[in-house]
């Protein structure tokens, strides 16, 4: 009986995490504003997206790769349970891939944040607020909002995904024949 509930929690975890990664690569793939400048739209306006930062773009493209395993991880695991069509650990290989991706892009989200936000310490080629210049986070609040729950949500994300890990491993007794107490 414990094996199934901690087959139910790592499937509702799955799916979680296939959601929320989708949804953070849609919120971030939708992040941009137009900025203009001294209330004019005449005088002059700019445009920032998140294409223009490396860190985002590999934020997408690490967000989607993670959606892609996730995809496949969640089909491997409920194709196995049913019907045990393979012995080979694909689904653990995948797990730690998603785990990996996530956290990653994540971390790049944030860091990316900071940067543009006028916050971190390589703040100066951005401008910062104390620098006169005003950060990009000062004029394009809601692109910064945007960028800080994309980040949120992948973070969910990968939580979920080691959640899930943690569920299959605790479910199939491959912790050694131990149950650890969470």
């Amino acid at each position: 009986m414990a094996d199934e509930v901690y087959k139910a929690l790592s499937l509702l975890f799955r799916i979680a995490v296939l959601g929320l990664s989708v949804a953070a690569i849609v919120v971030m793939g939708t992040a941009s504003q137009l900025v203009i400048v001294d209330g004019n739209p005449e005088s002059s306006s700019y445009s920032v997206s998140y294409s223009q930062y490396n860190a985002l773009r590999y934020f997408v493209a690490a967000g989607a790769i993670a959606a892609v395993c996730s995809a496949a991880a969640l089909y491997l695991f409920t194709v196995s349970a049913d019907a045990a069509v393979v012995s080979v650990p694909l689904v653990p290989f995948l797990d730690a891939a998603t785990q990996g991706f996530l956290f990653s892009a994540a971390g790049a989200a944030f860091a990316t944040r900071d940067v543009v936000g006028g916050t971190g310490t390589a703040a100066g080629s951005w401008g910062s607020s104390a620098g006169g210049g005003g950060s990009v986070c000062d004029a394009a609040g809601a692109f910064c909002g945007r960028v800080t729950v994309a980040a949120a949500v992948c973070a969910f994300a990968a939580v979920s995904a080691a959640v899930a890990a943690l569920a299959r491993d605790e479910g199939d007794g491959s912790s050694g024949g131990r149950r650890s107490d969470w």
